[in-house]
């Protein structure tokens, strides 16, 4: 007896399909999962981040940029930041815990890694020294820095200009135990120096301009002396002051939430070409977000000299303002770069603008 197969025996064969087409399907599964693993290994790890900005163009000008042309959002983040008087404000918030987050100085930092802090810089915002002087009050003429012994000058104590002085002191050979600090805040500063109630003003920008423009004459920045009645540029290492305006961030953010840190430093990126490429479009964005006039806006945002970069120049800075803030006893412990800076963040998005290389 001839047993014949069902007519449909070939419908319940099993297909095998051919070999190059089974490892080609192998190695697109394998680039595919390889893709979403380096998707997931980028991925933002929080797009809301609240942020402490300052309403000053020496600190919050990026912030400023970003928030008027919305490159937050272009770069998946949702800001919300919180716009301050000060970087004293970005002292207490950060350091009470409240926000992870902060535009400020390099004393700022200093003062936090001084204090054990887990925080560091992770770049800088701008060389701000430019802006830090001494501007002589109306009708006060200085043939020679040693006649300021016997002077009384405006301050507002707690302030690095008065290491413009000491330097001053120390270059000219004159007491500086004899000039006289008055110490009021510096729009009181600006108003005691045009009346002749004191005979300058130590201080920042715009109040140093503000100063001018009440007939008072700039006699030097920590960058810029005008004491021969021209603006004579210091080489870098005559300096009378190092400063730096920097951004804040938790080391707990530094460590588990690096890529939403990421995104944020290539909106400053963004921010900071901005200004130096089109400064009418920076200056219409940190009017309208900073809340300062267009004239002492100008003159401010001019002094500084915006970039990102952690360099030798960055470094210099920390050790500078950690001397000033030992000798005033600020802080209880010295703080070094490595205390203050972390740089692999800034490196991972450019590694141009990370030259500065940690003590081993």
């Amino acid at each position: 007896m001839t047993i014949h197969p069902p007519s449909n025996i070939a419908a319940h064969r099993p297909v095998r399909a051919p070999r190059r087409a089974i490892l080609k399907g192998l190695a697109s599964a394998a680039i595919i999962g390889a893709s979403r693993g380096a998707f997931a290994s980028d991925a933002i790890e929080q797009a809301d981040i609240e942020i402490a900005g300052v309403r000053d163009p020496q600190l919050g000008a990026q912030l400023a940029i970003a928030e008027h042309y919305g490159l937050f959002k272009q770069a998946g983040l949702n800001a919300t930041i919180h716009w301050n008087q000060s970087a004293a404000d970005t002292l207490t918030v950060m350091a009470g815990g409240s926000q992870y987050i902060g535009v400020g100085g390099a004393f700022t930092q200093i003062v936090f890694s001084g204090q054990k802090l887990p925080i560091k810089a992770i770049c800088a915002l701008a060389d701000i020294a430019p802006t830090q002087g001494f501007a002589l009050a109306p009708g006060v003429k200085l043939t020679n820095p040693k006649e300021l012994e016997g002077k009384k000058l405006a301050w507002t104590q707690g302030n690095s200009q008065i290491l413009i002085l000491a330097k001053l002191a120390k270059i000219y050979g004159f007491d500086m135990s004899k000039v006289k600090l008055v110490n009021m805040n510096p729009a009181e500063g600006v108003v005691a120096a045009s009346k002749g109630d004191v005979d300058g003003l130590l201080g920042w920008q715009p109040n140093l301009y503000r100063l001018v423009s009440m007939g008072g004459t700039m006699y030097t920045t920590a960058t810029t002396s005008d004491m021969n009645g021209k603006p004579e540029e210091y080489a870098y290492a005559d300096r009378l002051q190092y400063n730096n305006s920097v951004l804040h961030a938790a080391q707990d953010w530094i460590d588990h939430k690096p890529n939403t840190l990421k995104a944020l430093l290539k909106v400053i990126q963004q921010g900071t070409a901005i200004i130096n490429a089109d400064r009418p479009k920076a200056l219409e964005a940190m009017g309208k977000i900073l809340k300062i006039d267009a004239e002492p806006l100008g003159v401010m945002a001019g002094a500084n000299q915006y970039g990102m970069a952690i360099d030798g120049k960055l470094a210099n800075t920390i050790e500078f303002v950690n001397d000033w803030a030992l000798s005033i006893k600020r802080i209880p412990n010295p703080v070094t770069p490595e205390d203050a800076l972390a740089p692999q963040l800034l490196a991972a998005v450019d590694p141009a603008l990370v030259t500065w290389k940690p003590k081993v």
